[in-house]
């Protein structure tokens, strides 16, 4: 700890080592480069008109074709009834005809896991196509679903 002999010389200093200091300046132009570069800037600011707005948007995203969405659900709705179908024949004797399905046939389980993952790759299918063409999305998701219809259709005749 510094002691000060007398207080008066302690003040003394302070406001002497304070004084030697120079005041900091928000904008100190009294050197020349500075100088200049404000001038600079100030001819280019007066010099240059005014730019336009440029608003940039994205391109307008279109829409998905309006049959697409029931016929989304209506191919669901036969996948279950394919299902249903399916386990009813195989109760009466039927025997399972599509060789992919063959081993499944007989797990509920397993038939509703490749019948969700068949309708989803059918539904990725026809979303990525729409963007692209949108008619023919419709009519993939039509045939698709006529498809069903017919195998649903054979598999209750099979039940009888």
């Amino acid at each position: 700890m510094i002691r000060c002999a007398h207080p008066t010389i302690g003040a003394a200093v302070c406001l002497g080592v304070l004084g030697l200091t120079s005041p900091l300046a928000a904008q100190d132009v009294s050197s020349p480069l500075l100088r200049d570069a404000s001038e600079a800037t100030a001819t280019q600011l007066a010099v240059a008109p005014p730019q336009p707005t440029v608003i940039v948007t994205s391109p307008p995203r279109e829409h998905r074709p309006a049959p697409l969405v029931p016929l989304y659900l209506s191919f669901g709705a036969l996948q279950m009834l394919d299902i249903h179908s399916t386990s009813g024949a195989l109760d009466r004797g039927a025997v399972e005809a599509n060789p992919f399905m063959k081993g499944l046939a007989g797990s509920p389980a397993g038939m509703m896991a490749i019948k969700a993952a068949g309708t989803t790759g059918v539904v990725y299918a026809s979303e990525k196509m729409w963007k692209k063409n949108r008619m023919a999305a419709v009519i993939f998701m039509v045939a698709t679903n006529s498809a069903m219809a017919w195998v649903v259709n054979h598999n209750y005749r099979a039940a009888r």
